[in-house]
């Protein structure tokens, strides 16, 4: 019920303050708002040329004139869907139209009246714009209560703005050349320049309606759901004077609608979204987790467009105000950004983690849906300061402007960026590798746009700048396929007998040899399934580019201090942690029983010390005492 109440009094202030807001835009019409619109830019052009005035106080003039022009601009929308026309004021336009085309064909061929032909092709130019300008706005308001699409409405301004351009190419050069008298000349300057300020002017008016051509759609929610009928039936039955009743109720009922949709708008996203897509009766947690977390930006997303469809439904006939509808605007690109961000952490983490695994390139993808995060905030961010007046286009090309200063100021972000995007494709280390990089030795958690994460094997978290890893040497130890090295020496006893020793070389060898443990000649990369990779091997050593190793020696290595060493160089299959360990015990293991079964001991450090004299003894008897 708070709520309710909340909503309610948000209407009535809407409803009493565009009252207030079309009432008193009644009190000018079109036309005087337009010839005050070129009126100030007929000022400001007299501004900019006076050289006299201080550059504080010009910008102080520049911006108040700017200011007003917005004014009439935000006014003028309303007054086009209102405009009423006088048959008398139309009549007197076209018999003036008509007279100056009497004039300028009386002296197109007269040469000795060369200031009369100019001064009535500039005032019949004039009139053409005027009546093409009018003609526009006519046909626009025409186009809004036929409830036509903004598109139409786009086509219409866009081919008035073109008549407009083409009546710049007005030439009168050489019948002004004939004319002697300052005093005429004087005149047509002024002409020329009222005509070039009114070009100006218009344009200018055209270019915002364009832009802001969806403010005219707002009556099409009424054609397509015969709101009016509904708001005329209740205004019958209960009729205030100052009060519009019948907008009041439905507007209420608007956002009833919205306000309950709100409640199965989660769970209807997250049929089309996960439902679909990801069949798992068992993942319950997801649909908790999904409808959570999507339920509060999309409930407050859809009560924004109800609020905005009440406000169409006040406003009504007349289209939405600018600054209304930019508000709501602003609030869409808020809330969708919102949605976006909390789709990327729901549905996006399931969608994307398949594809790393499908993939194997965990990091790439990550570094992707970061880069989604930062396109959609930078995204609507433009389009937030583009609703809120700002100039995309000259944004943009002042960041080129100031792009060395920033480019120096954020070079550290920048190379660290760019490092990202190379060490990812580089394809130097992935996700889960245990690496060894500027002295920190652990495993990838994971890369992103400035850093690089590392987990140590003592559990501690190390963070290193990509620049850094970049220029850096990087021994990744997971880069590899078949082959984990093992060198190991057996020490046995000098009382060993060459035969014995002979013997225990050759079950050593065949030991190794015949292993499931021990990579063999047979593990290489020419036997994997990759048939490009024979072709290869004639540009570049692809056991050593895949990382497959299957070397095998067994030899005495040499005669040590307290033993007799043998010699053992090999590769087992296993990479891992935990089977490298596995097949290293398994190993050892079978070393044992070998020595053991050649009758041969291992060696331990040991020493012979000789004594070359010895003191002599006194035993005394201690009982004979």
């Amino acid at each position: 019920m708070k709520k309710l109440f909340l909503i309610l009094c948000l209407c009535v202030s809407v409803f009493g303050g565009l009252s207030f807001a079309q009432t008193k835009s009644d009190e000018s019409s079109l036309y005087v708002l337009v010839q005050t619109y070129v009126g100030l830019n007929s000022k400001l052009k007299q501004i900019k040329q006076d050289s006299n005035l201080e550059e504080a106080i010009l910008k102080d003039a520049i911006k108040e004139i700017t200011r007003e022009k917005n004014i009439i601009l935000n006014k003028i929308p309303n007054i086009i869907v209102e405009q009423k026309i006088d048959e008398d004021s139309v009549n007197e336009f076209l018999k003036a139209q008509e007279n100056l085309e009497t004039l300028q064909a009386k002296y197109e061929n007269n040469r000795k009246q060369n200031f009369a032909y100019v001064d009535a092709t500039l005032e019949l130019t004039r009139l053409n714009i005027v009546r093409t300008f009018y003609s526009a706005l006519l046909r626009l308001e025409k186009l809004f209560k036929d409830v036509s699409s903004s598109n139409e409405m786009m086509v219409l301004l866009n081919e008035t703005i073109e008549k407009l351009v083409q009546y710049e190419a007005l030439n009168l050069e050489e019948r002004k050349a004939q004319i002697k008298d300052e005093v005429e000349l004087n005149k047509i300057a002024q002409k020329e320049a009222a005509l070039e300020n009114i070009l100006t002017s218009y344009g200018e008016i055209l270019h915002f309606l364009r832009d802001n051509a969806s403010l005219f759609e707002s009556n099409y929610l009424f054609s397509a759901l015969k709101l009016q009928v509904g708001i005329d039936e209740i205004n019958k039955v209960v009729e205030i004077k100052s009060l519009n009743v019948g907008k009041i109720v439905i507007s209420l009922l608007v956002i009833a609608f919205f306000v309950s949709l709100r409640k199965f708008s989660s769970h209807i996203l997250y049929f089309f979204l996960i439902k679909l897509v990801y069949r798992n009766k068992d993942a319950e947690y997801i649909k908790k987790m999904f409808i959570e977390h999507i339920k509060k930006p999309v409930g407050w997303l859809l009560l924004a467009y109800g609020l905005n469809v009440c406000a169409n439904i006040v406003y009504y006939p007349a289209p939405i105000s600018l600054g209304i509808a930019n508000l709501f605007y602003i609030l869409y690109a808020l809330f969708i950004v919102w949605v976006a961000f909390v789709l990327l952490d729901s549905y996006g983490i399931i969608f994307v983690s398949k594809i790393a695994q499908k993939s194997g390139k965990k990091e790439i993808v990550n570094v992707v849906v970061k880069i989604l995060y930062f396109v959609v905030l930078i995204i609507a961010l433009l389009f937030v300061l583009a609703r809120l007046g700002f100039n995309i286009s000259a944004l943009i090309t002042s960041l080129g402007i100031g792009g060395a200063a920033m480019a120096l100021a954020a070079k550290d972000i920048i190379a660290n960026f760019f490092a990202s995007v190379m060490l990812l494709f580089d394809d130097s280390f992935n996700q889960g590798d245990w690496v060894e990089v500027l002295g920190v030795e652990g495993t990838i958690v994971e890369t992103g746009l400035r850093k690089t994460t590392i987990r140590t094997f003592d559990n501690s978290l190390v963070f290193l700048q990509n620049s850094a890893i970049m220029s850096a040497n990087i021994k990744n130890w997971s880069k590899r396929k078949v082959g984990r090295h093992i060198k190991m020496y057996l020490g046995v006893e000098y009382n060993a007998t060459p035969q014995q020793l002979e013997s225990c070389l050759k079950d050593l060898r065949e030991c190794l040899e015949t292993s499931p443990l021990v990579a063999h000649e047979g593990d290489c990369a020419l036997n994997s399934c990759d048939i490009t990779t024979k072709y290869r091997q004639n540009l570049v050593s692809m056991n050593d580019l895949e990382g497959y190793k299957n070397a095998c020696y067994v030899n005495l290595s040499d005669f040590a201090d307290s033993s007799i060493n043998i010699e053992l160089y090999f590769y087992t299959k296993a990479v891992t942690a935990k089977d490298f360990r596995a097949t290293k015990s398994a190993l050892m293991l079978e070393f044992m029983k070998i020595i053991e079964k050649n009758g041969l001991s291992f060696a331990f450090p040991s020493q012979s010390i000789y004594i070359e004299k010895l003191p002599e003894l006194k035993i005394k008897n201690t009982r004979q005492e």
